[in-house]
């Protein structure tokens, strides 16, 4: 079952993606997608691979990610979250394919990532230096002003989608429901 919530208020495209770049696609792309996800979200698990290969084959999207890490109920998506917030944006979807392909137990570990030494340092001194932390608090920040509760929470051209995706089929469904 596929859960779907749509609300046709709209928000500000600028505001969900002031400061971030597009993980995918360029930031002039007429259809912007702003995925509010947290790492250990098995509903964002699912719809986090079918959003990125659907916006890897539209050059018309660009996809944001913004961190949302429930760490009530997902303790360790919060260390995660960090991690992919000092990531730079071309490599945000190996770091969520890595993360994924361990339990939502399981702490973060840097063995976890395959960059070359450079990139691993600069992400690890982004994050000793607690700017994945602030990153991740202004994404929560954000989120909680525009009522976003869980996770996956996405605004497809400033418009609420609330739920997982399961197929890229899925995907193209709901983005042309907000966009034609």
């Amino acid at each position: 079952m596929m859960l779907l919530l749509i609300s046709q208020e709209s928000v500000d495209a600028q505001k969900l993606t002031e400061g971030i770049k597009p993980v995918i696609g360029v930031e002039n792309a007429p259809i912007k997608i702003v995925l509010f996800t947290d790492p250990d979200c098995p509903y964002c698990r699912i719809t986090h691979g079918n959003l990125i290969e659907y916006a890897k084959n539209r050059p018309d999207v660009a996809l944001y990610v913004r961190l949302f890490p429930l760490v009530q109920i997902h303790p360790n998506a919060y260390r995660k979250a960090e991690v992919l917030a000092c990531t730079p944006e071309d490599k945000i979807p190996e770091v969520i394919k890595a993360i994924e392909e361990r339990s939502t137990r399981e702490p973060f570990s840097w063995d976890w990532l395959k960059f070359d030494k450079k990139t691993l340092k600069k992400i690890q001194d982004c994050v000793n230096k607690d700017l994945g932390k602030k990153r991740v608090e202004k994404d929560l920040s954000l989120g909680f002003s525009l009522g976003v509760r869980g996770t996956p929470t996405m605004f497809i051209n400033g418009k609420r989608h609330v739920g997982g995706l399961r197929t890229v089929n899925d995907v193209d469904r709901v983005v042309r429901s907000y966009t034609e």
